[in-house]
């Protein structure tokens, strides 16, 4: 199936859980991992953190298709918040994060099967790599 085929599917599984639901719940389940975790999120607004995250993931759908700027320059900017010299979010911190969210989808999405998953880590896999590759 075509990588566009599969954003459009990961969108429509994202909006049936619920998109804010799904973020919210994201982050429950990323911050119980552990606490090197917790400590990249200390003093940040988690509300502020929900939206820029409900952004960015719509527009990880979008930037498996090369031609759409608006989704590069969004996560052009993650990558360097991301990065070493800002954030420092360590490449190794990604799997983790991609679990979570995997973990989180099964939850929300009512139509959820392993096929849907798959989609959902070919897709966001596309970004992370991109944002990685900034560090």
């Amino acid at each position: 199936m075509l990588i566009q085929k599969k954003a459009k599917r990961v969108h429509q599984s994202y909006i049936r859980s619920g998109s804010r639901k799904l973020v919210s719940g994201f982050y429950d389940r990323l911050m119980s991992t552990n606490a090197e975790i917790r400590s990249k999120f200390e003093g940040i607004d988690m509300e502020e953190q929900v939206s820029l995250l409900s952004h960015a993931i719509v527009m990880s759908f979008l930037f498996v298709d090369k031609d759409q700027q608006v989704a590069k320059r969004c996560l052009d900017d993650v990558r360097e918040t991301h990065a070493q010299r800002n954030l420092n979010i360590e490449p190794e911190l990604y799997d983790t994060w991609l679990e979570c969210l995997l973990e989180t989808v099964a939850l929300c999405d009512p139509h959820t099967n392993d096929k849907l998953l798959s989609d959902w880590r070919d897709v966001m896999s596309i970004a992370i790599k991109h944002i990685r590759e900034g560090y």
